[in-house]
């Protein structure tokens, strides 16, 4: 009898600690995959955060409520904001990203709570600091849309960032939609799926006429604001979206 109660015991500890790192596992998932963080004063003129772009962009843009930008206006802000020179091939590519990152030119886009990436077979995950902000924002008023609405916990998928000369001739062979020009060389683009979301509470992918139309909604709304460009793909079931920046405040804070 004594063992039996002493199994018992012992099995409901094991179940105990199995349930506590089962909690402890979840909590740390919820909080630590938080979306990525920029450290501002790595560089002095951040020119997404300078805002009114609407009178102080560092290239021609006029307030719009529909998403038609063609790829001709996406360029010229890429050229604008973006990396000087893009890579040609993706060897280039893993030759010189280290070193931009720790310049703070590029930077890393992982999964977090506000966006995740698709497989990414033909882009690199990395933006310019400016594009990243510009996402976060996005991301932000989407989920705060989501939550007004009672629609649920969703984020949206990533499908193309960061591209190389080298894998834009590889897409244009296989979709006549890419452009051999792309604003996605420059880091200041990418394409945001409408096709499916992710459920954030049981990690589950779901298509939702609803939930497009409040993600068309956010990115009107900045188009409106002049902080992004963007056209809707389609084909591809996705916006192709191009941060706009404002000429920087040149006065240290």
């Amino acid at each position: 009898m004594k063992q039996m109660q002493f199994f018992r015991i012992e099995t409901l500890i094991k179940i105990g600690f199995f349930v506590i790192a089962v909690i402890v596992f979840f909590i740390l998932y919820t909080f630590l995959k938080e979306p990525t963080k920029l450290n501002s004063k790595k560089f002095k003129t951040n020119s997404y955060l300078a805002g009114n772009q609407i009178n102080n962009a560092t290239a021609p843009i006029e307030p719009a409520d529909i998403v038609d930008d063609k790829n001709d206006i996406h360029m010229l802000h890429a050229q604008a904001n973006g990396l000087k020179k893009p890579f040609a091939t993706n060897a280039e590519f893993e030759d010189r990203y280290k070193s931009l990152v720790s310049d703070f030119k590029l930077v890393e886009i992982k999964d977090c709570r506000l966006y995740h990436l698709k497989s990414l077979k033909h882009s690199h995950p990395y933006l310019i600091p400016e594009a990243v902000y510009m996402l976060n924002e996005l991301a932000i008023r989407f989920q705060r849309k989501l939550k007004e609405k009672d629609l649920g916990n969703y984020c949206f998928f990533l499908t193309s960032v960061l591209r190389t000369q080298e894998t834009q001739q590889n897409l244009s062979k296989r979709n006549g939609n890419a452009a051999e020009m792309s604003s996605h060389f420059y880091g200041t683009t990418m394409d945001i799926s409408y096709k499916h979301f992710l459920n954030l509470d049981n990690d589950s992918i779901v298509p939702s006429w609803e939930i497009i139309q409040e993600l068309m909604h956010t990115v009107v709304e900045m188009r409106k604001e002049c902080k992004l460009l963007a056209v809707r793909e389609r084909k591809q079931s996705c916006f192709h979206i191009t941060v706009v920046c404002g000429k920087p405040n040149t006065k240290e804070n």
